[in-house]
């Protein structure tokens, strides 16, 4: 049985709670009643039952209103489970009571006898529930990562490390927190025998990229009656990066990135140079550059010998975004631009499996990301964009001097998603005149793509409307 829910604690007293309010009780009816048929109870002993009570009385209202908080600080220091009574086993409860305070004024025997019969079976309960947790264990495996929007499992593995004893109907809640989200999963186990696990899956699906938080885990049992309850409280936590939404990027835009890096791989081999990664030295064919000549080995072995180099034709794109914040761009035209970063990232790293990435971001938070590898790269590059944020403090000029002043191969080509897309160009055709031998190709090799929706239209499909 696998459930998701809101987080919705279910009303319920502790047993400490209950106890106090039931001595309270007992106290004010010694006070009060009693002294009616005892007179050895007037006075001051009288009084001093009133005290005795009211001292009970705050305390448990006490444990009512701020029990909670008790409970996390008894969990800080080391404490990890309680009773409960839930709704049942305080109606059972009073009714015991009703019959107890019965039995005392009235003097039956028979109702005294009732009460006795109810009590066996609240307590026999009370040390069942105990039973059912000893020596259980649970632990929690998440995804690797999530998509926003996406449906994904969480699973949950429970462990009864009794010896002879089975453990039935253990329920576990996991918490689920990040932005505005707080959510609480329920697994329930039905039964686990002595000596083995089980496993339960529950779904969720998170709209909203960001780090969403995990835990604590809250086991607990109500078997057999279900008038106790004992909960443990497993402080396992762990962190889920849910990633932005991907969408699919337009054939006519990739065709035409496609001939500007294949024209500026034609330029690169005019000019002979060479700044890709060494393969190897093979002999001299018609058609290759005389500056390629490898003359040691041409000397050694008597015949002309060239350098070859291995390039990577499709891991020279830079992609950069600029979150900053204008009165007049809405949350849905970040989250698009987000996605189209993270679509753009996606795609590089899915048709070359090998060669060096790079990602800059200007926000609230400024990222430089530079590594080697598609897969770590994609998942680098989707951490970072699904924690970034829009600012009225974005640094545009920042980000473009960092890249700027960076080492850049002669075939790197830039895609600068940026809300204000005319001081944008401003600023390269200032780092232009400033920088000539290192910015001025900067210009010429950027694409700027306007953070606005038609604009975005023009290069990728967005995903559903509802993960934006």
């Amino acid at each position: 049985m696998v459930e998701s829910r809101k987080s919705i604690i279910p009303f319920s007293f502790s047993a400490s709670s209950v106890l106090q309010l039931a001595g309270a009780f007992a106290a004010y009816l010694a006070a009060f009643v009693l002294p009616l048929n005892f007179s050895e109870l007037r006075g001051s002993t009288s009084v001093i039952l009133a005290v005795i009570g009211t001292i009970f009385l705050v305390t448990g209202i006490a444990n009512i209103l701020f029990g909670r908080h008790f409970l996390r600080l008894a969990q800080y220091i080391g404490m990890r489970s309680r009773v409960l009574l839930p709704r049942e086993g305080l109606v059972y409860l009073g009714v015991m009571l009703m019959l107890a305070v019965g039995a005392l004024l009235g003097h039956s025997n028979m109702l005294l006898l009732v009460f006795g019969m109810m009590a066996g079976p609240f307590v026999l309960n009370g040390w069942v529930v105990i039973t059912m947790l000893h020596k259980v264990a649970v632990s929690r495996q998440l995804p690797v990562s999530a998509s926003d929007g996406e449906v994904f499992s969480v699973e949950l593995t429970l462990k009864n490390e009794k010896a002879w004893l089975s453990s039935r109907l253990i329920e576990v809640r996991d918490v689920v927190e990040g932005g505005r989200l707080r959510e609480e999963a329920e697994v329930t186990f039905v039964h686990i025998p002595p000596k083995s696990g089980r496993s339960g899956v529950y779904q969720l699906q998170i709209f909203g990229r960001g780090i969403y938080r995990f835990g604590p885990l809250r086991v607990s049992s109500r078997f057999p009656l279900g008038i106790g309850e004992r909960g443990m409280t497993v402080n396992d936590r762990a962190e889920l990066y849910v990633h932005p939404a991907t969408g699919r990027l337009l054939p006519d835009w990739l065709r035409r990135e496609r001939e500007l890096s294949e024209s500026m791989n034609h330029l690169r081999a005019r000019q002979g140079v060479f700044d890709d990664d060494f393969h190897r030295v093979r002999e001299f064919r018609p058609g290759d550059n005389p500056r390629s000549i490898h003359w040691r080995t041409s000397a050694r072995r008597g015949e002309m010998m060239v350098k070859e180099y291995e390039q990577h034709r499709d891991s020279d794109l830079i992609v950069l975004l600029d979150l900053f914040q204008m009165p007049d761009v809405t949350s849905q035209v970040v989250e698009m631009a987000v996605s189209l970063a993270a679509t753009i990232c996606n795609e590089q790293t899915r048709r070359a499996a090998s060669g060096h990435y790079r990602l800059l971001i200007a926000g609230r938070d400024s990222c430089d990301l530079f590594c080697a590898g598609a897969s770590r790269f994609r998942e680098l590059a989707l951490n970072a964009l699904a924690v970034c944020q829009a600012s009225t403090k974005a640094n545009l000029k920042t980000m473009l001097n960092d890249l700027g002043n960076s080492a850049l191969a002669a075939t790197d080509r830039c895609i600068l998603i940026t809300p204000r897309p005319q001081e944008a160009m401003d600023l390269l055709m200032s780092m232009s005149s400033d920088h000539e031998s290192r910015s001025g190709s900067l210009q010429s090799r950027t694409t700027i793509v306007a953070a606005t929706i038609p604009d975005m239209l023009k290069v990728f499909v967005p995903p559903m409307p509802e993960r934006i």
